[in-house]
């Protein structure tokens, strides 16, 4: 057999440049019956970035031969950028010609041929692509338009701007305005469409479940479980045996609460709290749903988890990583119910310092399915204890669960403080729940409101997780970690900059207090969303990497995603590492041996999945968001400037959260140029200005919900 590492370290030196598969075969020592297995090692690394193929069988160093190898990032206007899978390189411009027959996200190689410039300023490097190695696009939801000599689709998403032409017999019987997919059967040329047949027929816009249909399809995102999933699924035992509970510390005698949104899908964690009889100090505990023991690395269950990634919300569905049944009841966390858990107790002293935690499997038993709502009622009530109303609350609830509640509340209430202490950065970016009937229409759209309920759970469940990442590191134990590099010192200038041009104060961006500082003086002020979305543009996005590496927003050392096992599949690979480790009494040596090889590969794959998850999930919103003000048109909304560019301003509605744009040509009060400098549009004649942050009255003037945008005027008032 061919030595995978072997051939990843010899293709990755430096010093590699180019050689054909026999050349490599040779230096390899391998012999001729090895050559199909070294191929298909080398297709792998080349998906991966550290190797080309060009002209046949011959490989090259992609670093050492003017190309690199990554994923194509296209705009709406015609143009894109290929960000790179490896090295310290940025993202390239590719103009329209020289895109080639690629289209938005394919996986390309890229040549460089020149640096784009704007006068005597280099904006960067530039470059063709000349390979595509994965077409993300095989199928394509978009709009159907019928014509005389041929028909189209229009894309639902703007970054593949180009429609795709369809040929006459290749309808599929669709009609005028109907939601269609497509299969690509060719792909464009610099001076032709792409062209493809309709293979599938969603519905008519607006009707119910179309709108999902043509995310799911837009994102690739998997459907029906296929039947082996599902029969090993319903092998699962709804209730926990004797023999599954078997050498597991029973945590029944504590009261044990779980605290969800209305909504919730699922119910993987817990909560309890208790003092120690001999130290006195208080003890947090943190039970999370034990997946892992019901599916094993590489079982079926296991791979089909993988592949999804995560689970995918979409508005009123889900597109669960998990069976939807198991997800709801065996594999949560139900009350009045003996299920499996692994355990984190977080001793703390009295002022909130961490003096000692362990991780172990458990048996526990919920006692109060709770929501946020009801939390956040009692937390009021017992702030308000002498108000009737708040007697009357508490009576509905059993006083051991009020205590826990209470308990809970004041240690993160501590914990939130250390953090603030130590630098931690809590960005304060709206988000909003979007409830829909049973037809898909949205009924109501609320800003969610990260009161004290929330805070109680997610600094445990930060708690919890720094203390499984510390664990893993300490022993030395294969993870998957959840790293937040540093941000770029460009963007963070560039970020003090807006803070100088739209609050007016110097603040040192790289001083986390500074920082902290600003967030809190913004809060209640019109400026909150632009400072933070302004904050959050100049940060790198959080990745999951087998290395520990400081998270830079929450100023962790340590730190892993472990408690959400059923809906993220990071998550189950710890809680899986954890079985072989404490149950299964393997050294760390044995299982990183084992995990080495394809824990590198779950990483990227698990980062690519979220991002089509954050994605698809931020797309339904905006589309439902479209639909349910279009019966709003002409009316008066408050605003926030988002974006300032030459042609307009963007605007973020602050009861909505879309954002729309302001076209500069319907701005007819006077001619108005781009400050860069301040990021303002000026007017002319009358010197009027409108700046990033400020607020402004906006008319919602337009929705077209085939390239789901919507347009504003400025209100005059």
């Amino acid at each position: 057999m061919v030595d995978r590492e072997q051939v990843e370290e010899f293709v990755c030196a430096r010093k590699f440049d180019s050689m054909t598969t026999k050349e490599l075969s040779k230096h390899l020592g391998l012999t001729k019956d090895d050559q199909d297995e070294l191929v298909g090692i080398l297709e792998e690394l080349q998906l991966q970035g550290h190797v080309v193929r060009i002209k046949g069988h011959h490989w090259v160093s992609p670093l050492n031969n003017g190309m690199l190898v990554g994923r194509l990032d296209c705009n709406q206007g015609g143009f894109g950028f290929v960000c790179p899978l490896q090295g310290d390189i940025d993202d390239v411009y590719v103009a329209e010609e020289d895109l080639g027959p690629a289209m938005h996200n394919d996986l390309v190689v890229l040549e460089y041929h020149r640096s784009r410039k704007k006068g005597r300023r280099d904006r960067g490097p530039a470059g063709r692509i000349v390979k595509v190695l994965v077409h993300e696009n095989e199928t394509i939801v978009g709009s159907f338009m019928p014509g005389k000599k041929f028909s189209w689709v229009a894309p639902d998403e703007p970054r593949l701007f180009r429609d795709i032409y369809i040929a006459k017999g290749d309808e599929c019987g669709a009609e005028a305005g109907q939601k269609v997919v497509v299969r690509v059967t060719s792909w464009p040329t610099l001076h032709r469409n792409p062209e493809g047949e309709v293979v599938r027929i969603l519905g008519k816009e607006g009707e119910p479940g179309v709108d999902v249909q043509s995310v799911i399809v837009q994102f690739g995102l998997p459907q029906e479980f296929p039947e082996d999933v599902k029969k090993a699924a319903a092998q699962i035992p709804e209730d926990p045996s004797e023999h599954d509970k078997w050498r597991r510390l029973s945590q029944t005698k504590y009261t044990t609460v779980t605290i969800d949104p209305e909504d919730a899908k699922d119910y993987d964690d817990a909560l309890s709290l208790y003092r120690d009889v001999n130290s006195g100090n208080r003890v947090a505990l943190v039970h999370i749903a034990d997946c892992s023991h019901f599916i094993e690395p590489d079982g079926i269950l296991d791979m089909e988890a993988r592949d999804r990634g995560c689970s995918v919300y979409l508005a009123s569905d889900v597109v669960p990583m998990l069976p939807e049944r198991q997800s709801r009841d065996v594999l949560s966390l139900i009350e009045g119910k003996e299920r499996l858990a692994k355990t984190v107790a977080l001793e703390y002293d009295d002022d909130g310092e961490l003096l000692d935690y362990s991780v172990f499997h458990s048996v526990v038993e919920v006692d109060e399915r709770m929501t946020y709502t009801e939390v956040q009622q009692i937390l009021d009530a017992l702030d308000d204890e002498d108000n009737p109303a708040s007697a009357s609350v508490l009576a509905k609830v059993p006083d051991d669960v009020v205590d826990l509640i209470q308990d809970l509340d004041h240690l993160a209430k501590q914990l939130r403080e250390r953090r603030t202490q130590v630098g931690s950065v809590d960005l304060d970016v709206p988000e909003y729940d979007v409830s829909v009937n049973e037809k898909g229409e949205v009924i109501s759209v609320t800003q969610i409101v990260r009161d004290p309920s929330h805070g109680l759970v997610e600094e445990l469940m930060l708690a919890a997780n720094c203390a499984v990442a510390d664990f893993c590191k300490s022993k030395k134990l294969p993870a998957l970690y959840r790293v937040h590099n540093e941000p770029e010192k460009e963007d963070l200038m560039e970020f003090s900059e807006f803070v100088m041009t739209v609050v007016g104060e110097s603040i040192d961006a790289r001083d986390r207090k500074q920082l902290q500082r600003l967030l809190t003086q913004v809060s209640d002020t019109p400026l909150r969303e632009a400072v933070n979305m302004q904050l959050l543009r100049s940060m790198q996005r959080a990745q999951y990497d087998t290395t520990s590496d400081p998270h830079y927003a929450l100023n962790f050392e340590d730190y892993c995603h472990f408690t959400s096992p059923v809906r993220r599949y990071p998550d189950l690979v710890i809680h899986q590492i954890l079985d072989q480790h404490l149950r299964e009494d393997r050294a760390p040596g044995e299982l990183r041996a084992q995990w080495k090889k394809k824990l590198s590969g779950i990483a990227t794959h698990c980062n690519e999945r979220q991002y089509r998850a954050d994605e698809a999930e931020r797309e339904i919103v905006k589309i439902k968001l479209l639909r349910y003000l279009q019966d709003h048109l002409h009316e008066v909304f408050d605003g926030v400037i988002t974006g300032v560019e030459e042609f307009g301003l963007f605007v973020r509605l602050q009861e909505y959260s879309l954002e729309g744009l302001v076209r500069v040509d319907d701005m007819k009060d006077d001619f108005y140029k781009l400050d860069p400098k301040h990021k303002a549009l000026v007017g002319s004649r009358t010197n009027k200005t409108y700046q990033l942050g400020q607020s402004l009255s906006v008319v919602l003037d337009r929705i077209d919900m085939t390239r789901r945008e919507a347009d504003f005027l400025i209100h005059d008032d």
